[in-house]
């Protein structure tokens, strides 16, 4: 079972728990109409890993596309903190889960700012309408923001010219040519090692690389060590990989789009399933 949500006035309230968070493709709710005509948008997440965040990303874009004339804002830290610190140690692998905002969704052209507060009624992401196993998230947000057309929904992110420059100085100081990137999360207990190993072999490049252990069992060509990198230069470098490996993790969920992205997933993938993501 899990329990629904509903955000009011910078609070979370339960109103009961479900077998599945939204609602019924064959018995759908919808967001109201006199919150779309105020046209003043707010994408709430009540979870807060890069993955969590990365995976709706194309949203604000959607959502300016179907209402051309909407704002949309995303909460700031401060506000997630006020609302969710009870839930930050769901998120231990980052010192501050809820500064991850900012790694999605800065420089974003089609977002209008952070807020710090809002008023009455929001709809979090418990708000969706879900129609079959394995379908994005994104999809089925939109669907409850009375949005039909789901072309082009893959994660995306937006580098500045900055971030460009310092991530092609890297790969350039660490490798000539084509290289891979290699993923291997805390989270990771060993499953699809060889299934990895033979993208490793096929490919035959160097690896820019972040492992949980120096002792993954994995051999490859060792290009960089990403472990002390800024997140966002990570991500803008896996960007421009010949190709990704790894186990599922939203590092790879968010850049799945830009190159190919290959991934032992997680059982039961559900709504973070990723089309432009390459399962092994």
């Amino acid at each position: 079972m899990k329990q629904f949500w509903r955000t009011y006035n910078n609070k979370v309230y339960s109103i009961g728990d479900v077998d599945q968070l939204g609602f019924s493709y064959t018995d759908p709710s919808y967001i109201p109409d006199e919150y779309l005509e105020s046209k003043n948008f707010i994408i709430l997440r009540t979870c807060f890993g890069i993955g969590d965040w990365g995976i709706i990303s194309a949203m604000p874009r959607k959502l300016k596309e179907q209402y051309p004339t909407c704002k949309v804002w995303i909460p700031s830290p401060k506000l997630l903190q006020s609302m969710f610190s009870h839930l930050e140690q769901n998120w231990s692998s980052w010192d501050d889960p809820f500064q991850v905002v900012h790694t999605i969704f800065d420089n974003n052209p089609w977002i209008d700012g952070y807020i710090d507060s809002f008023d009455d009624e929001i709809y979090n992401d418990h708000y969706r309408i879900y129609s079959q196993n394995d379908e994005p998230l994104l999809e089925q947000i939109l669907r409850f923001w009375q949005v039909d057309n789901f072309d082009n929904i893959e994660p995306e992110i937006y580098f500045t010219d900055q971030e460009k420059k310092f991530g092609d100085a890297i790969i350039k100081n660490h490798c000539i040519g084509e290289f891979g990137t290699l993923l291997i999360s805390n989270r990771y207990t060993g499953e699809g090692l060889e299934r990895i190993q033979h993208v490793i072999d096929k490919f035959n490049l160097p690896m820019f690389y972040w492992t949980n252990t120096p002792n993954t069992g994995l051999q490859f060509n060792q290009a960089l060590d990403m472990r002390y990198i800024n997140t966002r230069i990570q991500l803008y470098i896996k960007t421009k990989a010949k190709f990704n490996v790894g186990n599922q993790t939203g590092m790879h969920d968010t850049i799945a789009n830009y190159a190919p992205t290959y991934t032992v997933p997680r059982p039961n993938l559900g709504s973070n399933f990723i089309k432009s993501e390459i399962y092994i």
